[in-house]
């Protein structure tokens, strides 16, 4: 109960961190100020896990609004926390290029990529009670569209607190990251149906 509760390195003080300023933890521990925070990449390894289980075990189509056949919907929803993890390097990579004037290491944008997707990640485990209270079985339009504003918001609001300059700058640019990363995954998402789509075709 003390190491639940301790206000030193706690998961309900880091999990409300998380929540309430995670720029701010990515920063301090990229800083090496760690002894309050678990490591955000196992953090968001064990996360994805327990996310992707919810997913599967509860039949909730949470891919259901993307826009691809049937097929690899099914394979994706399946694989649901490979899609999850392979964000982490893809938005990286889009920070680095966005923020390049930091001064980081891809690591290190990665580290707070690591931090907003584990917040992404909870979120979207409580979906699947909420869904299995409701009787809904896939998510709708509206909440989709809500879900990814939302997204954008948070992983801008993320960014202003984690890279120096102008906060009003830094959002808007992890704004565009974050819709960036989401266009990408889509477009691969697609290209990937398409191929896929082609070789049953023959």
């Amino acid at each position: 109960m003390h190491t639940f509760v301790n206000l030193e390195r706690g998961p309900l003080t880091f999990a409300w961190a998380l929540l309430t300023r995670p720029g701010h933890v990515a920063r301090e521990y990229v800083e090496g100020r760690r002894r309050r925070h678990y490591g955000p990449f196992a953090t968001l390894a064990v996360l994805v896990g327990l996310t992707a289980l919810a997913v599967n075990w509860s039949g909730f189509q949470i891919l259901s609004h993307d826009g691809l056949p049937s097929a690899p919907t099914n394979l994706l929803q399946r694989h649901f926390n490979l899609l999850l993890l392979a964000q982490l390097p893809l938005l990286g990579a889009i920070c680095a290029a966005l923020f390049r004037g930091a001064g980081l290491r891809l690591p290190e944008h990665m580290v707070l990529v690591a931090y907003v997707l584990c917040v992404r990640a909870v979120f979207l485990a409580l979906v699947v009670p909420v869904s299995y209270l409701t009787s809904t079985h896939a998510p709708g339009l509206g909440f989709v569209f809500a879900f990814w504003a939302a997204w954008y918001l948070y992983f801008g609001w993320a960014a202003s607190q984690s890279y120096a300059g102008p906060r009003m700058r830094s959002w808007i640019r992890g704004a565009v990251a974050a819709a960036i990363g989401h266009a990408l995954i889509i477009a691969a998402l697609v290209a990937g149906s398409a191929a896929y789509e082609s070789l049953v075709a023959r």
